[in-house]
């Protein structure tokens, strides 16, 4: 098991042969937080959908390093393949009301609490629990309450894809108009030749931002982009007839959604995320 052998067997699997257990989950994300409008966007800058009210609910800021999985508030919440069966996304639609891409990414760790004023180490921590090899996998600051406005760099200490720990990330900007804001997400980019994380022992702020705030790191995993260009017109990625194809995915990952705005505006998103076992 684990492979789909050809469109005949597609077709079953789809229609509930095969024991294909189709499955389409639904999702909205408001643009609020517990009742309260969230935080603008700014263009060209991503943003996490992670505490967004919506159905399934929101998550929650996290107070010390977890590794989330598909039972965890904020995820799509899909059922896991049986044994021996892989789970594959077939397809995906969305509609929004402001145009930008969303990102459709597996949480594999995170942890909350940290502090723009801090200026030594943070530790970090957590062990993955999918994806343990590291390859794909990225380090992402999130900002959860509004840090200073005082613009440094950041920067992690790693272990990268080969196993080889105390790899350090390139200097990334950090607090100022755009990086300091609620929902912000900073990707960080990796040392040269690395292409992927296992762990991350620690974050460091190179100089004050200002304002503790509270933000964090999260290990993510990008599995698909969907461009949103027209406002309000569903868009629709078929993984079955167009590229990347049908992706696999892990057992209890945590889906979850990503923005990358292209006005100022929070966004409202609703969709549906389409599966089959195989």
């Amino acid at each position: 098991m684990g492979a789909i052998s050809g469109l005949d067997d597609y077709v079953n699997r789809v229609t509930g042969g095969a024991s294909g257990n189709p499955e389409s989950v639904w999702f909205f994300d408001n643009s609020t937080q517990n009742g309260i409008a969230a935080a603008a966007t700014v263009a060209g800058r991503m943003s996490s959908l992670w505490t967004y009210d919506g159905v399934p609910s929101g998550g929650v800021v996290p107070t010390s390093v977890v590794a989330p999985d598909s039972t965890t508030p904020g995820a799509l919440k899909q059922t896991n393949a049986p044994g021996g069966a892989q789970k594959w996304m077939i397809g995906a639609t969305v509609t929004a009301n402001v145009a930008g891409t969303l990102i459709l990414y597996d949480r594999l760790l995170h942890i909350g609490g940290l502090s723009g004023t801090v200026t030594t180490a943070q530790t970090v921590g957590g062990a993955l629990t999918r994806n343990t090899g590291g390859v794909g996998n990225q380090i992402w600051v999130e900002i959860y309450t509004a840090i200073g406005s005082t613009a440094t760099t950041v920067t992690a200490s790693y272990t990268n894809q080969g196993g080889t720990s105390g790899r350090t990330s390139q200097a990334t900007a950090i607090g100022g108009t755009g990086l300091a804001e609620a929902t912000r997400i900073i990707p960080l980019s990796l040392a040269q030749g690395d292409y992927g994380v296992q762990a991350v022992a620690s974050v460091t702020v190179l100089a004050t931002t200002g304002t503790a705030g509270n933000f964090g790191i999260t290990i993510a995993r990008p599995i698909l982009q969907i461009p949103v260009g027209v406002l309000g017109v569903g868009w629709i990625r078929d993984l079955v007839l167009n590229e990347p194809g049908i992706l696999p995915i892990d057992t209890s990952a945590c889906l979850t959604w990503a923005f990358l705005a292209s006005t100022t505006t929070a966004p409202i998103i609703m969709g549906s995320t389409h599966f089959v076992d195989a």
